[in-house]
């Protein structure tokens, strides 16, 4: 192990020995029902808070893709077309141009 974590394990161990000490001097020495029912209290906190935490999180999501714009679709106007270009004046212009150019007409 490097030195931070020597240093923070330490300090963990001093934190968890002070509030040992603090835990003891208010209620004394715990007997097992007390223990159990610490335990259990803060393990219900936490389930509770992490409850929060997550359904905060979720709505959070949900107004933020609430606020956003989304695309707006208009209707598609007349569309214009570029002179009479259909498949049958098409046809028959091409039938008479080759027509034309080998004098048939």
């Amino acid at each position: 192990m490097n030195n931070i974590q020597i240093k923070i394990r330490e300090r963990l161990s001093a934190f968890a020995d002070w509030l040992e000490y603090g835990l003891r001097r208010i209620y004394g020495k715990p007997t097992i029902m007390k223990q159990f029912t610490i335990v259990l209290s803060l393990g219900t906190l936490l389930s509770i808070f992490s409850i929060y935490t997550l359904v905060r999180s979720i709505y959070n999501i949900g107004r933020n893709d609430a606020r956003t714009e989304f695309m707006e679709i208009k209707h598609i106007g007349n569309l214009e077309l570029q002179g009479s270009s259909d498949s049958i004046n098409f046809l028959k212009q091409k039938t008479h141009e080759y027509k034309q150019s080998n004098g048939q007409e």
